[in-house]
């Protein structure tokens, strides 16, 4: 069974446990995107940032979950703990973000 999942430009990685300092985000939206403003949202399992390692956004789910987005298919995601990754353009002009782990 995969640890990995992506939906479109954001990726799911199952993880072992939330980080400690953690905050309960009261949405389902996960990201919005820029141009379309269509948005990834999650069903049925709650949504955390945690700024232990820079900023980070995580998905806790007790039941089968959905991600749902206007563009893609929907992506069904186990119960467990999820990391959510967003994939970036590579921008040479932009400025170095000191949060990226190499």
């Amino acid at each position: 069974m995969s640890n990995l999942y992506r939906q479109g430009d954001v990726l799911f990685k199952k993880v072992d446990e939330l980080p400690k300092k953690k905050r309960k985000l009261d949405t389902d939206i996960i990201v919005r995107g820029e141009a379309t403003g269509h948005a990834h949202s999650v069903q049925n399992g709650l949504l955390f940032s945690s700024w232990d390692r820079g900023p980070h956004q995580f998905i806790k789910t007790n039941k089968d979950t959905k991600i749902i987005h206007e563009e893609h298919e929907t992506l069904k995601l186990e119960p467990g703990i999820y990391e959510v990754i967003r994939q970036r353009e590579y921008d040479p002009n932009a400025p170095v973000d000191p949060w990226v782990e190499d």
